[in-house]
C-alpha cells in the first residue's frame, strides 16, 4: 500500500482514521512469548483487517503489566512517528513524495524509558503476513516488557 505523504499528513490532521482500543489484557512480569502470542492475537487480528481495508488506523491493546496498565499499539504510518507527531512527517519526505504505507509497534509506559513511549517499524502493511510481522512485534514487545521490569526493580 502506498500513499503521498502529503495526502497522509493531510488523512492525519483531519483525524481521518480508524482507532480501536481493544479489552484490557493481563500479564504476570514472566509472561513468555508463547504467552504474548495469545495474548497479542486479537490485536494482529484487528491490524489485519485493517490493513486489508487499506486504511489508515491504529489498534491499541491495553496490557495489565506490573501494577501499571502498558499500551500495545500498531499503528500505519509512512516513518517511525506516531500520529501524535504527523507535523514532523514533512521534515523526513517531499509532501509530493509517493511511499510504502508502515506497520509501527508502539508501546508507552511512563516507566519503559526516559521518554515513556517506543517505536520500532515492523515493515510495510503489505508484507504484514508473508514477512511474519506479528512474530517480530511479539519479540520486541516481549524485550521491551522484560526491560520495564528491569525498570521497575530499580
Amino acid at each position: 500500500m502506498k500513499m503521498k505523504v502529503a495526502d497522509f499528513i493531510q488523512q492525519i490532521d483531519a483525524a481521518d482514521y480508524q482507532v480501536q482500543t481493544l479489552t484490557t489484557a493481563d500479564a504476570n512480569e514472566k509472561v513468555t512469548e508463547k504467552e504474548l502470542v495469545k495474548i497479542l492475537q486479537p490485536l494482529f487480528d484487528h491490524f489485519s483487517k485493517l490493513i486489508a481495508s487499506e486504511a489508515l488506523g491504529r489498534i491499541e491493546q491495553p496490557l495489565n503489566f506490573a501494577d501499571q496498565t502498558v499500551i500495545i499499539a500498531l499503528e500505519t504510518g509512512v516513518i517511525n512517528l506516531p500520529f501524535a507527531n504527523n507535523n514532523r512527517v514533512d521534515n523526513f519526505f517531499e509532501n509530493d513524495a509517493e511511499t510504502e504505507i508502515l506497520a509501527n509497534l508502539i508501546l508507552t509506559s511512563p516507566e519503559l524509558n526516559a521518554s515513556g513511549l517506543r517505536i520500532d517499524t515492523l515493515g510495510e502493511v503489505s508484507q504484514w503476513s508473508e514477512k511474519n510481522l506479528p512474530q517480530q512485534a511479539v519479540t520486541l514487545v516481549a524485550q521491551n516488557l522484560k526491560q520495564l521490569a528491569e525498570n521497575l526493580a530499580k
